[in-house]
């Protein structure tokens, strides 16, 4: 399932161009405001994996101040995407700790490359400490629960509301989405490199054009996805 992220701009067309640009990357958009008020209800409702927002945006609460809120109340990912770069605002800003801060107008690439970044460091941040211990888990099929280390795990594939489990020997369907068994895993080992798979980083054999050899398995490597993966590859 692709990242959601939602969009707080008061300019129309800025932010009808920035939607533009994040669908054509395989994103979701799951809104846009021009104001706090509505970005406060509207973040509480479509929970977004990140937040693109504005410094100079309507009404008494600016971007800065807004920014806090949702630190606070939500813990969700942001990057700043303004025009303002003078030091008082610089300042205000580094008491937010954004994950990034982008200044306009920008470039599609530039834009796409901090998102997959802020995605990946809110991920790894969300990593827990037991997560070293915690090296194996159970599954039901076919009426019995059956133990799946997660080392043997070569690759999970979405299957509509459903995922397939892959080790070398086995496939094991289950009811959670993709989303869902990436929250479940809670492992830096297993990152998204597509909207349908998931794959356990140790296991790639080879990469070819925008594919992953798993176990002798092309496994294809989305477009947004790309970069991330290639930060996670030691490369001589």
């Amino acid at each position: 399932m692709s990242a959601k992220i939602y969009i707080v701009e008061d300019e129309p067309l800025i932010a009808e161009t920035i939607k533009t640009v994040l669908l054509k990357e395989g994103y979701v958009v799951c809104g846009i405001t021009d104001n706090a008020k509505e970005a406060l209800y509207d973040i509480g409702e479509c929970k977004p994996d990140l937040i693109l927002l504005d410094i100079t945006i309507e009404g008494a609460i600016d971007g800065v101040s807004l920014a806090s809120k949702i630190q606070q109340k939500f813990k969700i990912p942001f990057i700043f995407l303004t025009s303002l770069s003078d030091p008082e605002t610089i300042s205000r800003v580094k008491e937010t700790n954004p994950s990034g801060y982008i200044i306009k107008p920008f470039n599609e690439g530039g834009l796409r490359s901090n998102i997959e970044l802020a995605l990946h460091k809110h991920q790894q941040e969300n990593v827990s400490d037991l997560t070293t211990y915690n090296t194996s888990f159970f599954i039901k099929n076919k009426g019995e629960l059956v133990k799946i280390v997660k080392e043997d795990i070569l690759y999970v594939e979405a299957f509509d509301n459903y995922s397939y489990i892959i080790t070398s020997d086995a496939k094991y369907i289950i009811s959670y989405t993709l989303k869902k068994v990436q929250e479940k895993l809670n492992d830096p080992r297993f990152i998204r490199i597509h909207r349908s798979y998931s794959i356990n980083i140790n296991k790639i054999e080879s990469l070819i054009d925008n594919y992953v050899v798993i176990n002798g398995n092309n496994i294809p490597v989305g477009k947004s996805y790309k970069e991330q993966l290639m930060s996670q590859i030691s490369l001589l």
